[in-house]
């Protein structure tokens, strides 16, 4: 993947005169990629495919979740810290 570095870079050699063929053998990148980095305003952001599994916190989310919510609404001296509160109420459950 590129940085905005690289991207920046592309940009400046393509528009100093040097070949996309050139660029990919000075720069040493890809052709596809350095075609996109000239295609495109701005470099894509990156984005997950698919959500990674939360395997230790997964069976005690939704607890974290209804905990959470319920602070939202309460005073701010009296919303749940996760050291002093939340761990030991999980620990309670489990």
């Amino acid at each position: 993947m590129l940085t905005v570095d690289d991207c920046g870079e592309i940009r400046r050699t393509y528009r100093d005169g040097l070949s996309v063929r050139e660029i990919t053998r000075t720069l040493r990148h890809l052709r596809r990629q350095v075609r996109e980095a000239l295609a495109s305003a701005e470099q894509r952001p990156y984005t997950r495919t698919k959500d990674q599994p939360t395997r230790k916190l997964g069976p005690v989310k939704a607890v974290i979740d209804e905990i959470l919510k319920s602070d939202e609404q309460a005073p701010r001296k009296q919303r749940h810290t996760a050291a002093q509160e939340i761990f030991p109420n999980l620990v309670d459950r489990a």
